[in-house]
């Protein structure tokens, strides 16, 4: 499986685009799951497909701001 480890910049930057971290604005702003979101605070690898959706979803947000 293709993973990627996301540095702690990235992840502060996904952090700065949700209006909470909760369940819902978690799949509603970036289309992970909790279990998703945890990996990436605690450093853990994430597949390559879900780091691209967070990075599409971001460039989304970061647009309409």
């Amino acid at each position: 499986m293709n993973m990627v480890l996301v540095d702690e910049e990235q992840v502060l930057a996904f952090r700065a685009a949700l209006p909470a971290v909760t369940k819902v604005c978690l799949q509603e702003v970036l289309g992970v799951s909790e279990t998703t979101w945890t990996r990436l605070r605690t450093g853990r690898p994430i597949r390559r497909s879900t780091y691209d959706r967070l990075l599409c979803r971001l460039a989304r947000v970061s647009a309409h701001a």
